[in-house]
Protein backbone atom coordinates (compact mmCIF):
# COMPACT_ATOMS: atom_id res chain seq x y z
CA UNK A 1 0.00 0.00 0.00
CA UNK A 2 0.80 3.51 -0.70
CA UNK A 3 1.26 6.45 1.40
CA UNK A 4 0.81 10.08 1.71
CA UNK A 5 4.48 10.43 1.28
CA UNK A 6 3.57 8.65 -2.66
CA UNK A 7 1.44 12.23 -3.14
CA UNK A 8 1.44 11.34 -6.97
CA UNK A 9 0.12 7.75 -6.39
CA UNK A 10 -3.47 6.41 -5.58
CA UNK A 11 -2.85 4.56 -2.09
CA UNK A 12 -5.81 1.97 -2.69
CA UNK A 13 -8.98 1.63 -4.39
CA UNK A 14 -11.87 -0.18 -4.42
CA UNK A 15 -15.90 -0.48 -4.99
CA UNK A 16 -17.75 -0.46 -1.87
CA UNK A 17 -19.47 -4.01 -1.19
CA UNK A 18 -22.13 -2.37 0.54
CA UNK A 19 -23.05 0.19 -2.17
CA UNK A 20 -22.18 -0.59 -5.26
CA UNK A 21 -22.63 2.41 -6.80
CA UNK A 22 -19.23 3.75 -4.82
CA UNK A 23 -16.17 3.98 -5.17
CA UNK A 24 -13.58 3.90 -2.49
CA UNK A 25 -10.28 5.67 -2.81
CA UNK A 26 -8.26 5.50 0.55
CA UNK A 27 -5.52 7.76 1.57
CA UNK A 28 -3.33 6.29 4.53
CA UNK A 29 -1.39 9.30 6.72
CA UNK A 30 0.84 7.75 9.22
CA UNK A 31 2.37 10.74 9.74
CA UNK A 32 2.93 12.20 12.98
CA UNK A 33 1.22 15.75 13.41
CA UNK A 34 4.51 18.23 13.76
CA UNK A 35 4.64 21.84 14.80
CA UNK A 36 4.14 23.99 12.22
CA UNK A 37 1.50 21.42 11.11
CA UNK A 38 0.85 22.93 7.39
CA UNK A 39 3.60 20.94 5.51
CA UNK A 40 1.31 18.13 6.40
CA UNK A 41 -1.96 19.88 5.33
CA UNK A 42 0.12 20.66 2.27
CA UNK A 43 1.16 17.06 1.68
CA UNK A 44 -2.57 15.98 2.42
CA UNK A 45 -3.84 18.47 0.24
CA UNK A 46 -1.59 17.52 -2.71
CA UNK A 47 -2.56 13.81 -1.87
CA UNK A 48 -6.15 14.72 -2.36
CA UNK A 49 -5.68 16.94 -5.59
CA UNK A 50 -3.98 13.83 -7.42
CA UNK A 51 -7.06 11.70 -6.62
CA UNK A 52 -9.50 14.50 -7.84
CA UNK A 53 -7.40 14.54 -11.10
CA UNK A 54 -8.02 11.06 -11.08
CA UNK A 55 -11.50 10.69 -10.79
CA UNK A 56 -11.92 13.91 -13.05
CA UNK A 57 -9.73 13.30 -15.96
CA UNK A 58 -11.46 9.80 -16.13
CA UNK A 59 -8.23 7.92 -15.55
CA UNK A 60 -10.21 5.93 -12.83
CA UNK A 61 -11.96 3.94 -15.61
CA UNK A 62 -8.62 3.17 -17.33
CA UNK A 63 -6.99 2.17 -14.64
CA UNK A 64 -9.97 0.86 -12.65
CA UNK A 65 -12.00 -0.81 -14.81
CA UNK A 66 -14.57 -1.80 -12.19
CA UNK A 67 -15.43 2.08 -11.65
CA UNK A 68 -17.41 1.58 -14.50
CA UNK A 69 -21.01 1.96 -13.98
CA UNK A 70 -20.70 3.61 -10.61
CA UNK A 71 -21.65 7.27 -10.18
CA UNK A 72 -20.31 8.31 -7.14
CA UNK A 73 -16.96 8.79 -5.53
CA UNK A 74 -15.65 8.78 -1.68
CA UNK A 75 -11.88 9.60 -0.44
CA UNK A 76 -11.33 7.88 2.62
CA UNK A 77 -8.84 9.06 4.52
CA UNK A 78 -6.99 6.92 7.34
CA UNK A 79 -5.12 8.43 10.14
CA UNK A 80 -2.88 6.85 12.35
CA UNK A 81 -2.55 10.11 15.16
CA UNK A 82 -5.52 12.06 16.41
CA UNK A 83 -6.60 14.76 14.21
CA UNK A 84 -5.78 18.21 15.53
CA UNK A 85 -8.80 20.92 15.29
CA UNK A 86 -6.47 22.80 12.76
CA UNK A 87 -6.42 19.70 10.44
CA UNK A 88 -10.04 19.23 11.07
CA UNK A 89 -11.48 22.26 9.83
CA UNK A 90 -8.85 21.74 6.42
CA UNK A 91 -10.78 18.67 6.10
CA UNK A 92 -14.29 20.07 6.61
CA UNK A 93 -13.55 22.73 3.53
CA UNK A 94 -12.30 20.31 1.71
CA UNK A 95 -15.44 18.66 2.33
CA UNK A 96 -17.51 20.93 1.21
CA UNK A 97 -15.52 21.75 -2.01
CA UNK A 98 -15.29 18.01 -2.76
CA UNK A 99 -19.01 17.45 -2.54
CA UNK A 100 -19.34 20.24 -5.82
CA UNK A 101 -18.18 17.30 -7.33
CA UNK A 102 -20.22 14.84 -6.47
CA UNK A 103 -17.44 13.13 -4.11
CA UNK A 104 -17.99 12.73 -0.78
CA UNK A 105 -14.48 12.90 1.88
CA UNK A 106 -14.50 10.80 5.15
CA UNK A 107 -11.83 9.68 7.54
CA UNK A 108 -10.74 8.22 11.17
CA UNK A 109 -8.25 7.79 12.65
CA UNK A 110 -6.72 4.17 12.80
CA UNK A 111 -4.92 2.52 15.69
Amino acid sequence: MMSIDDVDKIDSIGVLKDHPDMVSLAISDHLPWKKPIEQHLFKLQEKINTYIKFIDSGEIYEKFPDAKGTDKCVIEIFFKYEIPPQAICFLESVREILSSINVSLKYKIIK
